[in-house]
């Protein structure tokens, strides 16, 4: 693909928000069916308690943060393919994982106006890991309160 160089910063930068925006809306989706999957947990298997209560509440968690990261990066990943900043997917899919998670290997580097994608989405997967460890002790928090034998497991 060719890179578009005719297109402003403004532009990159609104094109990045509006990505930004789209990511945080569409986690906000995941949040909510996890929560809602967590309640109907609990109330399908009131019994459960100790290990049989607490591992498939982390782990349905778990696997609905990561499968709204992973698509996040995707969308990040069609952004940059977009604009023409990679020639193959798989570069632009390494560089937007490497980038959402913050490791930022240095081994791919935007040229301007589009460096402005990198902070944006690595503030995307920042703001998103916060929000998974909050649910993540909220839900762990409310499992431990559901089952008075708790406090015997975790010691």
């Amino acid at each position: 693909m060719d890179l578009i160089l005719n297109v402003s910063f403004s532009e990159v930068a609104i094109y990045g928000i509006a990505t930004m925006f789209l990511c945080l809306v569409f986690h906000s989706i995941f949040l909510s069916l996890t929560i809602n999957i967590q309640i109907k947990f609990m109330n399908t298997f009131p019994n459960a308690s100790g290990i049989g209560l607490l591992m498939p509440t982390i782990l349905i968690a778990t696997f609905f943060f990561v499968v709204s990261s992973f698509i996040q990066i995707v969308l990040w990943c069609f952004l940059l393919m977009a604009f023409g900043t990679f020639a193959n997917i798989n570069d632009a899919l390494y560089f937007s994982a490497t980038t959402y998670t913050t490791l930022g290997t240095g081994k791919h580097v935007l040229v301007a106006p589009f460096r402005m994608l990198e902070p944006l989405e690595a503030a995307t997967g920042m703001l998103v890991v916060g929000l998974n460890t909050a649910i993540l002790f909220s839900i762990f928090h409310r499992t431990v309160k559901k089952d008075p034998n708790m406090d015997a497991f975790l010691k």
